[in-house]
């Protein structure tokens, strides 16, 4: 032991300065001292004086100083191609040792709306089951696929078919207008299709092709729903379903996403029509990033249907 530790000792004593070093590296890399600063935080002078001590303890010169930026001489491209290996190594073992002692962290993928009234009110629950695992949330409006490269799982809205991940059906799609037990009071007169085409109807200014708008949903009814008179608009389904709740007027109602309004009386089906749609709710997970974690989620979440 003793011996060992003598010989680190002297290993030690041929060391240059990792102050010296780092902004080599970084100087080399970006073959400028101005930049190697400015990663660095450092003065553009402070840089360049480090490595001039460098190549004076070393007796060579590592850089050839030119007009425009910095041209690494041989000997520079050799301690170059050593010291970056040696620092990206030092920085992987770190990572790792970082994150072995961080709580594993499933991501999820979900529309907004599907996280405002479905998973976050249940949560709680998973986490206080499961305090070890950290989830995190990555919301979109935009599809799935706009943040699939983000996420190991998903509650995902679609036909089914998402490249990379594989699928399991949660609840298939039913659409159906709904409001406030207040609206329904306020507007005794809506009783039927053609009397909800004169009520103040929510919609979600989307132009994505295949959304399902009212105009669509009156069409699959054999209604012109170009006859609607009154429409507000809002650039998320959150506000619109936000809105309803509020009593400014009829929404497009989902399965899965106004099941507990319903059930808690903040929103009534404003009739009984409903659509049925082809495309469903389905729970995704990612191929490449099936772990005992989201197998775990994905048990708890499979209870909840």
């Amino acid at each position: 032991m003793a011996s060992r530790g003598a010989a680190m000792v002297n290993y030690l004593k041929h060391l240059p300065r990792l102050t010296r070093l780092r902004m080599f590296e970084a100087a080399a890399r970006l073959q400028s001292f101005t930049l190697a600063s400015q990663e660095l935080n450092v003065t553009q002078a402070a840089v360049s004086q480090q490595v001039r001590m460098l190549e004076q303890e070393l007796g060579v010169t590592l850089f050839v100083r030119l007009h425009r930026g910095l041209d690494l001489t041989e000997q520079g491209q050799e301690l170059f191609r050593t010291v970056s290996t040696a620092l990206s190594q030092i920085a992987t073992v770190a990572e790792n040792m970082r994150a072995a002692s961080r709580p594993p962290v499933i991501r999820v993928g979900v529309t907004f709306a599907v996280a405002t009234f479905w998973l976050i009110p249940r949560l709680p629950a998973f986490r206080a089951a499961h305090p070890d695992l950290e989830v995190h949330l990555i919301a979109t409006d935009r599809g799935f696929d706009s943040v699939a490269d983000q996420v190991d799982i998903g509650v995902a809205f679609g036909d089914g078919a998402w490249a990379g991940f594989t699928p399991t059906l949660l609840k298939e799609s039913t659409v159906f207008p709904v409001c406030a037990p207040a609206y329904i009071e306020a507007h005794p007169e809506l009783k039927d299709l053609d009397s909800l085409l004169h009520q103040v109807l929510l919609s979600m200014e989307d132009d994505r092709p295949g959304r399902l708008d009212w105009g669509e949903w009156f069409a699959r009814l054999g209604i012109d729903g170009s006859r609607a008179s009154r429409m507000l608009k809002f650039n998320s389904h959150p506000l619109v379903i936000q809105a309803a709740c509020e009593g400014q007027g009829v929404a497009l109602g989902w399965t899965l996403l106004t099941d507990d309004l319903i059930a808690s009386g903040r929103l009534v089906k404003a009739l009984d029509e409903c659509v049925k749609i082809p495309k469903s709710f389905f729970f995704v997970e990612r191929q490449d990033k099936a772990t005992a974690h989201t197998r775990l989620f994905k048990e708890w979440l499979l209870q909840k249907f």
